[in-house]
């Protein structure tokens, strides 16, 4: 269990690992972790009603919840502040495009400007059930996330929708992490 700026315990439901890939090699460039409010979310996840257990349906009510969930990157290499927006940028304009909340897309990325993203620094989003995202840059090794105030706030359910489905949408770019999180999904909710 993990507790964050906002909300109560946070279940782990697993990681994935994104690789960029660059010609023929595949470089391994992040991991990328999914926390959920436990209670709130193993409620919500009891009383939805899944047509089947697959990760579009699973992974769709984990997205839809009003529960506050986090995905939270762990840095595994050194990177630019610029080749972290452009990945970023990459996946997250389509998204904006559908979900809306275009107008905080620069605010987002600027935010990343100055930051240093070495090797084991931890970036946690939380999405809370007002429809906000709240975020920060954090050290390697930093793990007070209960008593950090974070530097970013965006007031928008649609760019929150927009990033989290990089992850949890069928085209989801670390799939291995998608397979986790139904699986633990599903036993929270057993």
């Amino acid at each position: 269990m993990q507790t964050f700026w906002e909300g109560g315990q946070y279940a782990n439901l697993g990681s994935g690992t994104r690789t960029k890939k660059i010609g023929f090699m595949g470089f391994k460039v992040y991991n990328i972790a999914l926390y959920v409010e436990a209670q709130p979310a193993k409620a919500a996840l009891q009383q939805t009603r899944l047509p089947n257990e697959t990760p579009n349906t699973v992974c769709a009510a984990l997205a839809q919840g009003q529960f506050r969930k986090v995905v939270q990157f762990q840095m595994l290499r050194d990177v630019t502040s610029t080749q972290f927006k452009d990945g970023l940028r990459e996946n997250l304009v389509p998204n904006v495009k559908q979900y809306g909340g275009e107008k905080y897309l620069d605010t987002f990325m600027s935010f990343f400007d100055d930051k240093k993203i070495a090797k084991g620094t931890v970036i946690p989003l939380l999405w809370s059930i007002d429809g906000s995202l709240t975020l920060d840059v954090f050290p390697p090794g930093f793990s007070q996330f209960s008593s950090a105030k974070p530097s970013l706030r965006i007031d928008s359910n649609a760019f929150c929708q927009a990033v989290f489905d990089i992850y949890l949408s069928p085209e989801s770019i670390v799939p291995d992490g998608r397979k986790r999180w139904t699986a633990s999904a599903l036993q929270m909710a057993r």
